[in-house]
């Protein structure tokens, strides 16, 4: 099964703008840059993923690693850009889309290697909800085309209601590496109380 990693970006002056009350434009691109990397370097262990591509605007800044491929965002929106990745994954020959946001400091290649394992029957997709079972942190799609795409508030139920109705089996998996992401001064409140605080 050939999986391809979508990893959707924004631009940096437009990144985590709801930290802005604890962080300035500078510590939102650099916490920006490095959650970021990390999730490439999690994609890039060997067996994880056969391609990695970050879609968005324009990759000047990202400091993209040589094996990670810039798709350039052409029309605005989150859904619009992973629409996009989607195209350009199958046009590659994908058989697994697998879509991983790029704020997931903790996220590791076990997580993404049960994802991958989790999903490798037919007509299936499988959810990684955030922290309040609200939003959508990863998905991944087999066959690729069966992805959609509602990114946004309550994107977890939406996106269990979409693929159920496109005939596709649904699975969960959760763990604190996908569900642990950072949008707000909360999260990042707790991500610096380290591990206890996660568990609880």
């Amino acid at each position: 099964m050939k999986t391809v990693a979508v990893v959707p970006v924004k631009s940096l002056s437009e990144a985590k703008t709801r930290l802005a009350e604890v962080l300035s434009p500078e510590q939102r691109a650099t916490l920006t840059l490095e959650m970021l990397a990390h999730v490439l370097n999690v994609l890039a262990r060997p067996g994880v993923v056969d391609l990695i591509a970050v879609v968005g605007p324009n990759a000047e800044g990202l400091d993209l690693p040589p094996n990670v491929i810039h798709v350039k965002q052409t029309t605005p929106g989150l859904n619009h850009a992973l629409g996009q990745g989607k195209e350009w994954a199958i046009a590659r020959g994908a058989d697994a889309l697998l879509v991983v946001l790029g704020d997931l400091p903790l996220l590791t290649p076990d997580d993404i290697g049960s994802i991958v394992q989790l999903g490798s029957q037919g007509d299936t997709v499988v959810l990684a909800p955030d922290r309040h079972n609200a939003g959508t942190n990863i998905m991944l799609a087999y066959p690729a085309p069966l992805a959609r795409f509602a990114f946004g508030q309550n994107s977890y139920a939406a996106h269990q209601a979409l693929h159920r109705g496109a005939g596709a089996q649904v699975k969960t998996y959760i763990s604190p590496g996908t569900s642990i992401d950072v949008d707000t001064p909360a999260d990042l409140f707790l991500l610096e109380q380290g591990p206890l605080a996660l568990a609880s």
